[in-house]
């Protein structure tokens, strides 16, 4: 066969074989331009960089690397979303307007809506971040989505950021001390509970602002920690729970996190405990669902022990205690004794006993363990 037909036949083939795969490679939707110049000029503003605030538009965005998944979040109400996702990835974002997301220790997303959630490190390990510029292959997000959505495969809804305009970096994430560790229901007693009314219905809650004051000392730069009792972790800046922040005490997902800012499905259900810088409120029946429960001289309820260290007590068996009764009444231990101690939920009260090795009065109705020198 004559040389220059074969060369000629190779060419062909290789000009269809990438003409196929071409029209094989199918183009991200993240990337497609909406055509509307408002929309793609939207903006999220990076605060806390060393180099000053920083900003990057949609139409940016689309121009770098694009990643679509197949989204799916399970919200607090147990309803499980899908989707299509599809963005740059949050550490591509930032490196766009000259950040190293890796020298900052934890990222909060907010939203326009007011919505604010906090990543720390052990996120930001475990799992991607995307920030979706389309859902269902629709380059414009809907109103109650845009700019950008976050993604977080793998985590619960309250991470799924909307309508994300701002994400502020933290070089330092203030350190928990926490040294008095007390009984919410106790602790909020005398506050008025105020009837909020969330998505149709009114439930007695009770506002944080009101609980902190309670407190011997918060720091508004520390974080402020929810857990459930099924285990989910959620932080927050306590600027955002300082105002207009309520624990719902009553009806269905109680105790839970409620402000004009969450929407439902977005909020922390059946908290076991909370904690600010120094201090941790417990919810006792929510705190046996997520240790279990232990029995001492018959009686079932919760190891002292156990408790503080749920709630990050540190060094609890190099401490004194001293537990404190809503009555005033108070009695010193030392850190190994608190795992003999066993806190037991009543009708209406909230009682200490212990084993049959520790000689140390019972107590009726606790408010607090805090610590002593």
């Amino acid at each position: 066969m004559n040389k220059n037909l074969i060369n000629g036949i190779i060419v062909f083939l290789l000009i269809g074989l990438i003409s196929l795969t071409g029209c094989g490679k199918k183009e991200i939707a993240s990337a497609r331009s909406t055509g509307n110049e408002d929309y793609e000029n939207q903006v999220v503003v990076i605060e806390g960089a060393k180099g000053g605030e920083k900003k990057i538009t949609v139409g940016e965005m689309r121009e770098l690397d694009q990643k679509g998944i197949d989204a799916s979040l399970t919200r607090t109400t147990g309803l499980l979303e899908k989707f299509k996702a599809a963005g740059p990835t949050v550490k591509d974002v930032l490196a766009q307007v000259g950040v190293n997301m890796e020298e900052y220790k934890g990222l909060g997303f907010a939203g326009r809506d007011g919505y604010y959630c906090l990543v720390t490190p052990e996120i930001v390990e475990n799992y991607e971040l995307i920030l979706a510029l389309a859902v269902d292959g629709n380059p414009e997000l809907p109103t109650d989505t845009r700019p950008a959505r976050l993604c977080i495969q793998g985590e619960f809804g309250p991470y799924w950021v909307r309508m994300v305009d701002k994400i502020v970096l933290y070089e330092e994430i203030p350190q928990k001390d926490i040294n008095s560790v007390w009984v919410f229901k106790n602790l909020a007693e005398g506050i008025e509970p105020y009837s909020y009314e969330y998505y149709g219905d009114k439930d007695d809650s009770i506002e944080l602002a009101q609980v902190f004051f309670r407190f011997d000392n918060v720091n508004n730069e520390a974080l402020f920690t929810m857990k459930s009792a099924d285990g989910f972790l959620k932080n927050e800046s306590m600027n955002v729970v300082g105002e207009r922040y309520y624990i719902k005490i009553e009806g269905e997902g109680s105790p839970m996190n409620i402000s004009p800012y969450i929407k439902l499905g977005m909020n922390v259900k059946n908290i076991a405990w909370f904690s600010t810088n120094a201090d941790a409120a417990i919810f006792p029946e929510q705190m046996a669902r997520l240790l279990g429960e232990t029995e001492t001289d018959g009686l079932k309820g919760v190891s002292l022990g156990e408790i503080l260290e749920e709630v990050r007590v540190k060094n609890i068996e190099d401490k004194n205690f001293e537990i404190i009764d809503m009555n005033g009444e108070s009695v010193k231990v030392d850190g190994k004794d608190l795992y003999g101690g066993v806190l037991t939920i009543n009708e209406d009260s909230y009682g200490v006993t212990w084993d049959g090795q520790k000689e140390l009065p019972s107590i009726e109705n606790l408010l607090r363990i805090k610590t002593v020198e």
